[in-house]
């Protein structure tokens, strides 16, 4: 009907688009945008909704202007409003995205099938299966904040790749210890931090003194250096997590944990408890990676330390549930994926099986024949 606007699809490169847009004008500027969806009922839906958005004076913007650019500065933004600290893993997801498509490219072109390509792109660069589902689900994120703020009419749901293989990475005590020596002093105490704790990098480099709870309120008057007492323990708010939980890690029986919280507090310069001279400890991947072939482990990253931390945990006899809590795992999924169970471990469960407690029923069950 006239005044209505229509839907339909699109002929691109000789064939016709499976996706449903938009064609309509309001108060003589005409608009056409994709509507995200294969349903032409749904797509019609959606155009009432648009056009009423458009008349009410809600919706003002130019769908068919938006760039990548944009929607780079529209997830940046929503990371700041909701006090996301991971922004810097998707900016160097974004730094992908917009070599291959450019940053000026048109939000609406980026279709499934591009975007099908780029992952085939990234794959054949050698790019590991979960990075590239990553950089998908942080463009995915993108559009969706695009869509919260009315600047695109619908959210594309992009084709995921299968997940690859889980990280199975874990550090021995002595390749730990090699991989320490090839590091500054103040990294070096991060890393034994977040090999101890099991947290994020991010977690471990913005810690600050004002989380470290002593608990010397029972040793009054002056004394050279904190006391520890036995609540004493670090705490993390909901803002400072990926899962967003609040965390608690006690340190008051950890000796190797609070030793080296105190000589970081011999040495304190400024409100973090790590830092390099005082500043913030950023990225150190090159000298990682360096420290890391030296020791003879390399390939290892950051995030094995995590891994090691779990599976050293379990072998104490910690409970998976108590892990969860130390380390900030939110649901026991996330915690499965990290395969915290090496071969070693399997090994171990299969000789104490077979030489001992079965042995020991033998043993028993002959004694009882006799």
């Amino acid at each position: 009907m006239r005044g209505q606007g229509r839907v339909y699809r699109p002929i691109r490169q000789g064939r016709q688009s499976n996706v449903w847009w938009f064609d309509y004008g309001i108060r003589g500027k005409r608009h056409r945008e994709s509507s995200g969806t294969t349903s032409k009922r749904d797509a019609m839906t959606l155009l009432r909704q648009r056009i009423g958005k458009r008349i009410d004076g809600t919706l003002s913007g130019r769908p068919d202007r938006v760039t990548l650019a944009d929607l780079q500065d529209g997830l940046r933004k929503h990371y700041v409003r909701e006090d996301n600290n991971s922004w810097a893993r998707a900016e160097q997801a974004f730094a992908h995205l917009t070599s291959y498509f450019g940053a000026d490219t048109k939000a609406l072109t980026i279709t499934k099938a591009l975007v099908s390509d780029y992952q085939d792109a990234r794959l054949s660069a050698k790019a590991a299966r979960n990075t590239v589902r990553y950089e998908v689900s942080v463009l995915s994120a993108a559009f969706g904040v695009a869509v919260e703020h009315d600047l695109l009419a619908a959210k594309p749901v992009f084709r995921q790749l299968a997940e690859g293989d889980k990280r199975t990475g874990f550090f021995e005590p002595g390749d730990l210890a090699a991989v320490v020596l090839g590091l500054s002093a103040d990294v070096a105490d991060l890393v034994r931090f977040l090999s101890m704790t099991g947290w994020r990098r991010g977690e471990g480099a913005e810690l600050l003194w004002a989380q470290v709870d002593w608990d010397d309120a029972e040793y009054p008057g002056p004394h050279a250096e904190p006391i520890p007492g036995p609540n004493a323990c670090v705490r993390i708010a909901e803002a400072q997590t990926k899962g967003g939980d609040a965390r608690t890690f006690p340190i008051a029986h950890a000796t190797e944990l609070r030793e080296l919280l105190l000589a970081r507090w011999r040495k304190r310069d400024g409100l973090r408890v790590f830092h390099r001279h005082g500043k913030s400890i950023g990225s150190f991947r090159k000298v990682w990676a360096t420290a890391c072939k030296t020791a003879g482990v390399p390939g290892r990253l950051v995030h094995d330390l995590r891994r090691t931390a779990a599976r050293d945990f379990r072998r104490a006899g910690v409970s998976e549930g108590e892990i969860m809590k130390l380390c900030g795992w939110k649901t026991r999924d996330m915690f499965d994926r990290y395969n915290i169970i090496d071969s070693a471990d399997l090994s171990r469960a299969v000789a104490q099986r077979f030489n001992g407690n079965l042995t020991a029923t033998f043993l028993e069950d002959a004694g009882q024949a006799r």
